[in-house]
């Protein structure tokens, strides 16, 4: 009887606990140099930045993923832990056009956020391809 008890007690917090929640530790993912590949959906956005020349309006693209991932801290001294994140804003090279609107595999190297991110943390873009 103890154990059908126990059994239904873990049963029912199990199912307390949202599919969407906190990334556990296998989830995370590094920072730089490590490269990464990531799933999800490109989106250009559009967004205002304060700078040295004040405040800017500016267009940048996020890779927006289905669930949540964490981030574990690097050597670098900006690269600070993240228990969850789902978007992350791209670096670009120069004249790259990234495939929007659809689910694509993005490989780069990821980046707590500076002054100028508005992520915090970032995916430095090396390639895309489809997803199945």
């Amino acid at each position: 009887m103890l154990f059908r008890t126990l059994l239904l007690a873990g049963l029912a917090a199990g199912a307390a606990i949202p599919a969407w929640g906190p990334a556990t530790a296998h989830d995370c993912q590094p920072y730089q140099p490590e490269p990464v590949t990531l799933t999800g959906e490109i989106t250009l956005r559009h967004g205002t930045r304060n700078g040295a020349r004040g405040v800017t309006n500016e267009d940048y693209y996020v890779l927006t993923l289905p669930q949540m991932i964490c981030v574990a801290g690097g050597t670098a001294e900006t690269d600070e832990d993240v228990e969850s994140i789902d978007t992350l804003q791209l670096k670009l090279p120069t004249g790259a056009k990234p495939p929007l609107g659809r689910r694509v595999a993005v490989t780069g190297t990821l980046f707590h956020r500076l002054a100028d991110g508005h992520t915090d943390v970032l995916l430095t873009y090396d390639s895309a391809r489809p997803a199945p």
